[in-house]
């Protein structure tokens, strides 16, 4: 009975991931007023980057940016959070620099803090992901402020090539001047795909130059993979090559993207996981190793099969998707509950050259999938022959004559 029990311990294990935690030490609700800045504090285990995002009134239902209501989480537009070693983390969110200068509504809204990148629809579906929330209530400010005639210059000194927003709006790239900046307590943001997330309030004085000197810490391009088993001390294989480290360890640099870890240990059966690694985190699984002899399992429960789901945005939008034979939707478009493992994907749009390709679905994760559609060559119109182009003349002619 016993031994039951072990392997359906260890076929569940299989089966998962290990979970890692993350937190808001924010207190929860928070009541700010429009223009008010907060420091958002927390806690994550086993990642370098939470990602942050928000919902609530007027923004779309998987999440916005917290610095752009029109970008999208579910196209990884976030907040990007640094996770100091010991584990904390912190973002100072200024409500005033929404972008767009229409801001945010009065109302009630939930901010989300998560170790992988993923939308508040899907994160409720992963089994590998950790995330915490806290609600926001927010409220406009009864007497609206009377924008200053005097100016000042912020000048902005950083890695070239950041984009520049002020109290919201894009400035420019870095590193730059701004000048005639109305005085008083702005906002500047620095926004870039290979950084983590940059702000900070900036008190500008008429006819004085505030000079900020930016050091954003660049993201990470690599993840981690560690692997627990019972029993230990056997190598861990990643995409079929021995890594030199054996249980439990920790194999680091690894690709971001879908990765096979395997362990083929004398004795038992071989254990295989899919898991997609993301930049700066370190996904953790447990491995409980089972050997060939074990009793049958009958009349046990089964375990449900595994599923996953897949995420297409192609380029441009509106295009048809087939997995297999079967048609799912048209782009952009999040298949659910795909089993684990291969799939044919193709992506067909008139007047482009269809996309096809294999994707390996993972347990409990979502695939994304972005390919960029050709457009097929348009047909030159064959010119006439001038040999016809003259016959055909000289018979009108010789018909118009005979009348």
């Amino acid at each position: 009975m016993n031994k039951i029990i072990y392997l359906l311990l260890g076929l569940a294990l299989l089966a998962l991931p290990a979970s890692a935690a993350v937190s808001f030490s924010t207190p929860s609700p928070v009541d700010l007023t429009l223009g008010d800045p907060i420091t958002l504090t927390g806690t994550a285990e086993h990642t370098t980057v939470i990602y942050l995002f928000m919902t609530g009134p007027g923004l779309n239902p998987t999440g916005v940016s917290l610095n752009d209501r029109q970008a999208l989480a579910e196209t990884g537009n976030m907040v990007k959070a640094y996770v100091t070693p010991a584990g904390s983390w912190e973002y100072t969110w200024y409500t005033q620099g929404i972008s767009g200068k229409s801001g945010l509504s009065a109302g009630t809204y939930t901010l989300y803090a998560s170790d992988t990148p993923q939308h508040a629809g899907a994160l409720k579906k992963c089994t590998g992901c950790a995330y915490d929330t806290i609600t926001v209530l927010l409220s406009l400010p009864v007497v609206q402020s009377t924008p200053s005639t005097k100016m000042g210059d912020i000048d902005i000194r950083a890695t070239s090539g950041l984009t520049i927003l002020l109290d919201g709006v894009p400035m420019g790239a870095t590193p730059s001047v701004l000048r005639g900046v109305s005085t008083g307590i702005r906002v500047i943001e620095l926004k870039s795909g290979s950084y983590y997330s940059w702000s900070e309030r900036v008190a500008v004085s008429e006819g004085a130059t505030v000079i900020i000197n930016a050091n954003p810490r660049a993201l990470p391009k690599t993840g981690s993979v560690s692997v627990t088993s019972s029993p230990s001390g056997y190598p861990i294989i990643i995409n079929g090559a021995n890594t030199g480290t054996s249980t439990p360890g920790t194999i680091t640099g690894l690709t971001t993207g879908l990765q096979i870890v395997e362990l083929r240990a004398p004795g038992y059966n071989n254990w295989k996981r899919s898991v997609t690694v993301y930049p700066g985190k370190t996904e953790m699984l447990v491995a409980d190793l089972v050997s060939p002899g074990a009793p049958a399992t009958t009349g046990a429960t089964p375990l449900p099969p595994p599923t996953g789901s897949l995420r297409v945005i192609s380029s441009p939008a509106g295009a048809n998707v087939n997995v297999g034979d079967q048609f799912y939707g048209i782009t952009p478009v999040t298949i659910p509950d795909l089993a684990t493992g291969p799939h044919q994907v193709t992506i067909s749009l008139a007047g482009y050259s269809p996309w096809s390709g294999m994707v390996s679905i993972a347990s409990g994760e979502t695939l994304d999938l972005s390919p960029t559609l050709s457009p097929l060559p348009q047909p030159t119109p064959a010119p006439f022959p001038l040999p016809a182009l003259c016959g055909a003349l000289f018979i009108i002619f010789i018909g118009m004559r005979r009348r």
